[in-house]
Parts: structure tokens; sequence; C-alpha cells
């Protein structure tokens, strides 16, 4: 291929990946801040803030982990749900029954923990697509013109 064709895919490649790096961190954002959320006040960091970026999400997310955890007296879902299953089993229902209750919150809270980090990953690769973009630029206005 020559450098003219290269030069040509870069100009036409990089700017695609760049709006759609920036296309997909806008959605990502409008998406997360539609929900309303905000980092909650135990948050060490942007107590306050509306989750609408990588950061606040990553915030929230942290402080859902810790109020799991007080819920599940340091146990994580896989050990209440063992544990209730055991009581099941046994055919304890009231140890059962406490357990139903803590199980359902940690399962919510862990849910809500891995839709943040999903939407962590997702401005990730909306950066990467973008940085993409703006190298392919540079490695397009980089080359050589052909003769």
């Amino acid at each position: 291929m020559g450098n003219n064709l290269a030069r040509t895919a870069c100009f036409l490649g990089g700017p695609a990946l760049l709006a759609a790096g920036a296309g997909g961190w806008a959605m990502i954002s409008k998406q997360l801040a539609t929900q309303k959320i905000e980092v909650h006040p135990d948050s060490p960091v942007l107590s306050g803030k509306t989750v609408a970026g990588p950061i606040t999400a990553f915030a929230q997310a942290n402080v859902i982990e810790q109020h799991a955890q007080g819920i599940g007296g340091g146990r994580t879902f896989a050990e209440i749900s063992e544990e209730w299953m055991e009581a099941q089993a046994s055919g304890d229902t009231a140890r059962a029954d406490e357990l139903a209750g803590t199980r359902e919150m940690v399962m919510q809270a862990n849910l809500i923990r891995a839709s943040l980090f999903t939407s962590v990953l997702a401005f990730g690769v909306a950066a990467l697509a973008g940085g993409m973009g703006i190298l392919t630029m540079l490695v397009g206005s980089a080359l050589p013109k052909d003769d």
C-alpha cells in the first residue's frame, strides 16, 4: 500500500475513531446521569457528586462494597448463600429466613457494583477508541507523501 493510501486511511479512520470514542463517552455519561445517583456521603472522595463519569462511578462502587460488607457482617454473598442453603437443607427455617434478607441485600449490592464497574470499563473503551483516533491521525501526518 502506498503512503498516500495509508495517509488517506489514517485521515479517514482517525476522526471516525475519535468521534466514536467521544460519542461513547457522552452516551455513557448521559445514561449514568439520568439515573440520578449521587456518591454516598460515606465516600472519602466526591461525596454528593452526581455519578456521571468513571471516577464517580468507581467511588460509588467502593461505598456500596463497604456497606455490603457491613450488612453481611464481613461475609461475601457466596458465604451467606452457603449458610442459607445449609440452613434450608437442615430444616432450620428460622436461620434461613434470617439469612434471606441479608443474602438478598448483599446480592443487590453486588449487582449494582458490577453495573458501575461495567460503566467504568465502558468509559475506558471510549477513551481507548478516542486515543487510537488521535494516534492514527498522528501516524497519518507522519507518513511521507508519495511522489
